[in-house]
């Protein structure tokens, strides 16, 4: 036997059973007993929530039966309130919160109904073309990582690769790798990023295999929390403002490995990348090959494409806010520290003709004004 205790009640102008749809055209009130009232911490991230609730009106069970439209199905296969154990599941959403109350929209509950469970929506499994469901959206605002650290938890790597496709617009192997190692380290120390700097992905290279790390850690330029050291190395550190963290690094004999695994692609990339031959039809099978290589890629034995160690590193502070100021030629708004005094004015690097440095694919390189 199983004991149940409500953890609230719900309060409404419908006493009497009726019809869901209408109780649902009205708001009604969940109480939540003062000893539960720690649960209710930050329940304001959810715009939508599961109320679970005890039918306690219903003394009818019944293993079939008609459903709004006539037909007939089992209690199973329905959302009928006769159930053998008499429990309701609703997804509402949350209106307003005072105290212990929460003020809901679409609860077809009665007055007086026990409520036994309160739960924040899970729609991963719906996530795939859901941009358009609310519930999910409303989840999405409030954890906008919560699909990709599902997947993380899950090993879900071909998920992640699709996202990260979304932000290289293709599919390699270097991709593949860098969703790898990042989803290996992930899940080994056990944190995520909110875009907050305290979470830090350095990384050693500025190729393929580090857009695959920015998805899965969530670590990007633009939220500083990506460190780009010039090494070369297809590498990257995972670390926290202790400075502790996880580098993972390719082995020196993982590409001959990946090119023994996937002999036609190697070719291929010889002919389209290395001798530039971009005819339409060699690019698409090129293309082609890139997707079916990368996805392939993710179920290499990981232990022979990398090496991982725990490190200690240094980092950097928190990112400084700088003033704008205002170029006196271009007129253009300018970070301070980038401003230039040249001839008695404050001039943007541009219009000051300086040097300055430029992430680009030889790594960085300093440059001049021509």
């Amino acid at each position: 036997m199983y004991t149940i205790e409500p953890i609230g009640t719900v309060k409404n102008d419908f006493n009497q059973i009726m019809s869901p749809n209408i109780i649902k055209e009205k708001t009604s009130t969940i109480i939540i007993d003062d000893k539960y009232s720690e649960g209710l911490l930050n329940i304001e991230s959810c715009e939508y929530i599961d109320v679970i609730f005890y039918f306690h009106k219903s003394e009818i069970i019944s293993l079939k039966g008609k459903i709004h439209n006539g037909e007939e199905r089992g209690v199973f296969a329905s959302r009928s309130p006769k159930r053998p154990n008499s429990i309701g599941v609703t997804t509402v959403k949350l209106i307003d919160i005072i105290g212990n109350n929460l003020l809901v929209e679409g609860l077809d509950a009665i007055n007086g109904t026990p409520v036994i469970d309160i739960k924040c929506c899970d729609t991963s499994m719906f996530a795939t073309g859901s941009e358009t469901n609310l519930v999910h959206q409303s989840i999405l605002k409030a954890n906008p990582r919560i699909e990709i650290w599902n997947n993380i938890l899950a090993g879900k790597t071909d998920l992640l690769l699709l996202n990260a496709g979304q932000l290289h617009g293709h599919f390699c192997p270097g991709l593949a790798m860098g969703v790898m190692a990042a989803t290996h380290v992930m899940k080994q120390m056990k944190t995520n990023s909110d875009g907050m700097e305290d979470l830090l992905a350095i990384v050693e290279t500025n190729n393929c295999f580090s857009d695959g790390v920015q998805l899965v850690t969530g670590c990007s330029f633009g939220n500083n929390s990506l460190i780009y050291r010039d090494y070369g190395k297809t590498a990257f550190t995972l670390t926290k403002r202790n400075g502790k963290g996880i580098r993972v690094v390719s082995l020196p004999e993982s590409k001959d490995y990946i090119n023994q695994s996937f002999p036609e692609f190697n070719e291929c990339y010889n002919n389209i990348v290395v001798k530039q031959n971009h005819d339409a039809k060699g690019v698409a099978h090129f293309k082609k090959l890139g997707i079916e290589r990368a996805f392939a890629t993710l179920k290499l034995d990981f232990d022979k494409l990398f090496n991982v160690t725990e490190v200690f590193t240094e980092i950097p502070d928190y990112a400084p806010i700088y003033e704008s100021i205002k170029c006196n030629k271009c007129g253009e708004s300018v970070m301070a520290t980038r401003i230039v005094e040249k001839h008695g004015q404050q001039l943007c690097i541009t219009c000051a003709n300086s040097k300055y440095y430029s992430v680009e694919g030889k790594g960085i390189v300093l440059k001049k004004q021509q």
